[in-house]
């Protein structure tokens, strides 16, 4: 009997390591756990992150193009001013060092005084 007896209390003590194994277990796979549903939040958070900067990569790239656009259309606006520009002639031109001086006028007529006319007081 006594040979009975150690080996229930020898399967009984294997028993125990077994449930203290598999709480070790449990607790690791409570922290992994935990562990995944971090990460799950960091990666969303990158996530979002990603998405934020591309829409503004996109913002930025329609600005340059409308940068692009407005800068072409004002070159040609300024071809275009060139080009009449060099149309008009001014007459002659004096040199640098010459001044230029305006037309003499003919005097003006004198002028004529009128009675001056009294106001009405309301």
């Amino acid at each position: 009997m006594k040979e009975g007896v150690d080996l229930v209390n020898h399967a009984g003590n294997a028993l125990h390591e077994i449930v203290e194994s598999i709480k070790g277990v449990a607790s690791v796979i409570a922290d992994i756990a935990t562990a995944s549903a971090e990460q799950s939040i960091g990666i969303e958070q990158v996530n979002k992150t990603l998405v934020e900067m591309d829409e503004v990569t996109q913002q930025n790239s329609a600005l340059v193009e409308e940068n692009a656009a407005t800068a072409k259309k004002l070159e040609d606006q300024a071809a275009t001013m060139n080009e009449r520009v060099g149309r008009c002639h001014v007459g002659h031109v004096a040199p640098a060092n010459q001044t230029m001086r305006a037309p003499a006028r003919p005097a003006a007529p004198p002028m004529r005084s009128q009675p001056m006319r009294r106001m009405r007081s309301a």
